[in-house]
């Protein structure tokens, strides 16, 4: 009982790292709409290094707004909660968010409260149900871009999730499938730092279901050494997991 106890709280540690690692890599865009839990738009936008965060009222969205400081803030006219346009009004006063408001597409009625929104301070309108490209066309034209937040550097390693590239001392080399890209990206983000290998699952297959074992995770980082050369290197830490490091 005493080892299960330690496991779940082990995981437990797991997960709560993995949360603020995700919301640590990438820039953050909250949204307040009661129509949707967000799931496709935040894995959408993961890969552009953006972290989502999606409410359904704007008493939790002046909550969250408060937590994670919001680079950009979607906000659904039909919100429940305080008017959708004192929440913009609220939050402007607050900081200097890039506001967009949402609308339907063919629903008369909430456009017409779209134009409230935008005196209250929004910048742009999306359309319902968000399409990834146009809110990441729309964010990377703002004031405060997010395009920043999906490029790591370490060493003479630079990578840019928003074009899907990897350069070493500059230069970019061939496109890297999915998972080694992805454990590049967790490594990058701990580096110079260690990921140990439960953290490396979790973060390449998520935390549900039937996960692969420390050989699979040791092939990935064998081709990955292969691809970057021998200007960085991915060490194994024995016991421990795995980290980059720079001549």
């Amino acid at each position: 009982m005493r080892d299960d106890g330690r496991r779940d709280a082990r995981r437990q540690s797991v997960r709560a790292y993995l949360h603020r690692w995700v919301e640590s890599s990438g820039a953050q865009l909250l949204v307040v709409d009661p129509s949707d839990d967000g799931g496709a738009l935040a894995e959408a936008m993961a890969g552009r290094g953006v972290h989502v965060t999606w409410v359904g009222s704007t008493l939790d969205g002046l909550v969250e707004f408060g937590r994670t400081d919001p680079h950009a803030v979607v906000v659904a006219p039909s919100a429940p909660g305080i008017p959708a346009e004192e929440f913009v009004g609220v939050i402007r006063q607050h900081g200097s968010p890039y506001v967009i408001a949402a609308a339907c597409a063919g629903d008369e009625a909430g456009a017409d409260r779209v134009g409230p929104l935008m005196l209250a301070g929004a910048s742009a309108v999306a359309v319902r149900p968000y399409a990834p490209q146009h809110l990441w066309d729309l964010l990377t034209h703002a004031p405060r871009s997010l395009a920043e937040h999906a490029r790591l550097e370490f060493g003479p390693v630079a990578l840019d999730a928003t074009a899907y590239s990897v350069r070493v001392d500059g230069e970019r080399i061939a496109d890297l499938p999915l998972k080694e890209f992805e454990l590049l990206r967790a490594l990058l983000l701990a580096a110079p730092g260690v990921v140990t290998d439960d953290e490396l699952r979790d973060a390449l297959w998520g935390t549900d279901g039937k996960r692969p074992g420390g050989n699979t995770i040791a092939m990935h980082v064998t081709r990955l050494r292969s691809r970057l050369g021998s200007a960085v290197d991915v060490r194994r830490i024995r016991g421990r997991g795995y980290c980059l490091t720079a001549e």
